[in-house]
């Protein structure tokens, strides 16, 4: 199976592959696709299965008119839980993906054992009493900035999200990035400053890891610290050597932190 079709008609694109005692749910980010885990599934589809999928509007999945929030996403997630029946699942998001698990989490799902948060936000700007984030500014900054000059800068953008950029990872996110249509790229990430998952990380009573990057432009390692310090059975490990791209940039590392986290939480 390589696509899905959601209960509103939408078809997203599925990635499943390998088989194993545990089952790994990838969720990417922002403009991205399945196609950001290709080391990550290429190496643990030898021993776990894996499962991977573009989000609505994004990536090789459909691009409908319509709702781009995250309760859309989190239905879609739902959706692939379900035709897939999936079970007992470590649930993985980088980025804008943490969010998407987040606010799926938030219902009171019984298909995921644990949770792995990958450079992303619990919220995605700052506040009172909540610095781990990015300035409103910010944000309003990188729209404005998408919006005037698409996609002129979003090679650059892509750049600045690995510490030491090679010329041939940039253009592959490059080009899966401009499979994103500006006005969704625009839409999800103000529906995104809606959220504040702070309560859900909390209160989730399944294990979860925090996994950020030394050098990450957005989001800093007191992140990692607060989830692991706030949530019931948080734990966290810093990657020294990466900025957002964690999964490819330092992937052994990554995969067997990944892996060990499963092992030390079963079912």
């Amino acid at each position: 199976m390589s696509f899905l079709v959601t209960p509103d008609g939408a078809r997203l694109r599925i990635s499943d592959r390998g088989e194993g005692p545990s089952t790994i749910i990838l969720v990417h980010g922002w403009k991205q696709s399945h196609r950001l885990w290709d080391e990550t599934t290429a190496s643990l589809a030898e021993r776990h299965r894996v499962v991977a999928f573009d989000l609505r509007g994004m990536g090789e999945s459909d691009k409908p008119r319509g709702r781009y929030d995250f309760d859309a996403h989190a239905d879609d997630l739902t959706t692939l839980i379900r035709e897939l029946d999936l079970h007992d699942a470590t649930l993985v998001g980088w980025s804008m993906g943490c969010s998407v698990s987040l606010q799926y989490l938030a219902r009171g799902d019984h298909a995921v054992s644990r949770l792995v948060l990958i450079n992303g936000p619990v919220r995605l700007t700052t506040t009172e009493g909540f610095p781990h984030a990015m300035a409103e500014a910010v944000v309003d900054h990188v729209l404005d900035d998408l919006a005037a000059h698409w996609p002129t800068r979003e090679r650059a953008f892509v750049a600045a999200s690995i510490r030491d950029p090679h010329p041939d990872q940039v253009d592959w996110l490059f080009q899966i990035a401009l499979q994103t249509p500006l006005d969704v790229a625009l839409r999800v990430v103000r529906e995104q400053a809606k959220l504040d998952h702070r309560e859900v990380v909390q209160t989730l009573p399944i294990p979860i890891l925090a996994a950020y990057g030394r050098h990450d432009p957005y989001y800093p390692t007191a992140l990692a610290e607060w989830i692991a310090t706030n949530a019931r059975r948080g734990e966290q490990v810093i990657f020294e050597h990466s900025a957002h791209c964690i999964p490819f940039e330092e992937g052994p590392r990554f995969r067997a932190e990944l892996e060990s986290f499963i092992a030390r939480h079963p079912a």
